[in-house]
């Protein structure tokens, strides 16, 4: 398919995971994709933009190559994140500052940045933002992850009141145990990828490929028109199981 540069979609961690899947997915669709992420997406029909998301300055500088008025940015996905587990008593404050600089100061500024290209191109734009089942529920030994998704919660929140006065719709996408790069450590470790598994309705993980298509009803106006400050859950079940 044919890619369309006046239906741009603005990217982060695009090269691998749950981004990469993404990214893929709606090349295949024809939108044009820029993936902001600190390594390289090989796919030829996607735009990489190297930007290290833990330092503001960078992204403000890298922001000037999508200000272009060939783009027509329609949207914005913060999928970029990173998870350093380890015991809350002895968490370092580097791990802790890294954290919610990638996960949560990252997807502010780049909000903040997009949504006044919208504003002045006049777009109703999505900005959609990668939570986890960490901002519903607390999992061990990993303070810094659980407090940065929570907060990008209650950021798209924010925001959605805030941008609607300029038809920008933000949402959440809340992704359950995925097989995917940063889960490799648990997906390796038979005993907890079955007691993860155990743990939803569905008895598995999910694959990565299983957001794209939510991706895509909150990007297209016309089937999402009415939605924003939404919490779009796909965990498998995993919240909502008792006993």
């Amino acid at each position: 398919m044919k890619i369309n540069k006046k239906k741009t979609v603005i990217l982060t961690g695009g090269s691998s995971g749950i981004g990469k899947s993404i990214s893929y997915f709606l090349s295949s669709k024809g939108y044009l994709v820029l993936n902001l992420d600190i390594k390289k997406n090989f796919h030829n029909k996607i735009k990489f933009i190297k930007c290290d998301l833990s330092k503001v300055e960078q992204i403000q500088s890298k922001s000037k190559l999508f200000e272009n008025k060939n783009y027509k940015i329609i949207s914005l996905i913060n999928c970029a994140g990173i998870t350093i587990p380890k015991n809350s008593l002895k968490y370092r404050y580097a791990d802790w500052k890294k954290t919610l600089a990638i996960n949560l100061t990252a997807p502010f500024f780049l909000s903040q940045l997009v949504a006044n290209i919208m504003i002045k191109q006049k777009t109703k734009g999505s900005i959609i933002n990668i939570t986890s089942i960490s901002a519903e529920l607390a999992m061990p030994d990993n303070p810094a992850y659980n407090s940065s998704k929570a907060g990008l919660k209650h950021l798209t929140k924010s925001l959605a009141v805030d941008l609607s006065k300029y038809n920008i719709r933000v949402n959440n996408i809340s992704p359950g145990y995925t097989k995917s790069l940063m889960n490799n450590k648990s997906w390796n470790d038979r005993r907890l990828r079955k007691k993860r598994s155990e743990r939803n309705l569905m008895k598995r993980w999910a694959n990565t490929n299983e957001y794209n298509e939510a991706v895509l009803f909150l990007i297209d106006s016309n089937k999402s028109s009415y939605m924003t400050g939404s919490d779009l859950i796909i965990d498998g079940g995993w919240i909502v199981k008792g006993l």
